[in-house]
């Protein structure tokens, strides 16, 4: 079993991804694609995992002929080869939904460490991955991060269906619509749910044009304010107010000015849940969103603020991926950007895997099957351990 999943995920980087490979070469492609999958199940250093296979093996290539290789293939080729994988895994897919879902956009942030430059010790190694470096709040002990916008499917079936890295000249709103139009051609949207970050004029204008219905939660301005207190005033469970989002609506600049019309809900979540008032904190009880739906009856109000959970498999989705990440002290943005699209590309293939894996078992009777992404990581690393001890013997 354990070679068969391998050899589907080997088949699926080798069919998409084609490092450039010279006629003296010792190390074919399929020996570089296994280092990297041994990485990125372990979630280690690449230099730590060429040390580990060099204990079993004396043909190991070295962290610098891997390095090399990625990038000489440039970062926008590793980009355009994994979006192809990417949308091969889609069409692939056994449990591809056919009626209308809810998509989730959010940003996934990579932690970049950077080792202060004194003025007497010059950085002797070129890196190239500072200008593509985004900052904001300190996380994992960093303000500096590489960025990764991704389209999730989020509802009974989980997918990632659309990644697109951020750079400082982007403009994220601008970035994740283009993404869900692409999304849009594949696959029929109930909702794009989204996040306070895209709480913005220009974004909310742009989905607005492309007919595309959104859900948005917002940051609360002081009108957002005069409407929950006149909310809480009246007693009411749920209600829809008309707003005009514009530049100053969420607190900073908008360079377009746009002014935006659409429709606030807020909603009681202790009569959602029937759940007493007393156990709610002030901020979670209430529930404010816009959106471009119609919502004209407590029972739609009440649907959306449910459904706006799912949502939150998006962030899951995020962690397993981190499961699937191997580490490098490159400084390339070419090589960084490759592990990070490869752990996107190995947590479709783990939804792809079980799916597979589910059809088959019910023909023998078996139900609620699911292979835990854990379990696929050692059963891979069993498989490249005994290739290893075996190429060594």
């Amino acid at each position: 079993m354990h070679k068969k999943i391998y050899n589907t995920i080997l088949k699926s980087l080798e069919r998409g991804v084609h490092l450039p490979t010279r006629c003296n070469t010792i190390h074919n492609n399929e020996t570089v694609f296994g280092i990297l999958l041994h990485t990125s199940f372990l979630n280690q250093f690449v230099e730590t995992t060429l040390q580990q296979l060099g204990c079993y093996s004396s043909n190991v290539c070295s962290a610098d002929t891997i390095f090399k290789r990625i990038k000489t293939y440039n970062w926008q080729k590793i980009l355009l080869d994994f979006k192809t994988i990417n949308l091969q895994l889609f069409r692939e897919w056994l449990d591809k939904p056919k009626r209308k879902v809810y998509l989730a956009v959010d940003c996934h942030d990579v932690p970049r460490y950077i080792r202060k430059k004194r003025d007497w010790k010059p950085r002797k190694k070129k890196c190239d991955d500072i200008d593509k470096i985004v900052h904001s709040k300190k996380q994992s002990g960093t303000y500096n991060f590489h960025r990764i916008i991704s389209v999730d499917i989020v509802d009974d079936e989980k997918f990632t269906v659309g990644f697109e890295p951020v750079l400082n000249d982007y403009d994220q709103g601008k970035l994740s619509v283009s993404l869900i139009k692409n999304v849009k051609k594949m696959i029929n949207i109930k909702a794009v749910l989204m996040d306070r970050g895209f709480f913005r004029a220009v974004t909310v204008d742009i989905l607005q044009e492309h007919s595309i219905p959104f859900v948005i939660r917002v940051i609360r301005t002081k009108r957002i304010n005069r409407f929950l207190e006149e909310f809480k005033k009246n007693r009411r469970v749920w209600y829809t107010y008309d707003y005009e989002i514009n530049k100053t609506a969420h607190g900073c600049s908008d360079r377009r000015g746009t002014q935006v019309k659409t429709t606030v809900v807020i909603v009681d979540n202790s009569m959602v849940e029937r759940i007493p008032v007393e156990k709610y904190d002030e901020n979670d009880r209430y529930f404010i969103f816009i959106t471009n739906l119609l919502v004209d009856s407590q029972e739609i109000a009440f649907q959306l603020a449910k459904d706006f959970r799912k949502r939150w498999s998006i962030e899951t989705g995020y962690k397993t991926k981190k499961q699937f990440r191997g580490k490098t002290c490159s400084l390339s943005y070419a090589v960084r950007l490759f592990l990070i699209l490869l752990s996107f590309v190995l947590y479709n293939l783990w939804v792809i895997i079980n799916s597979r894996l589910k059809h088959r078992i019910w023909h023998m009777g078996l139900r609620n099957f699911h292979l835990s992404a854990r379990l696929l990581m050692f059963l891979c690393i069993v498989h490249i351990l005994f290739e290893s001890i075996s190429i060594g013997e």
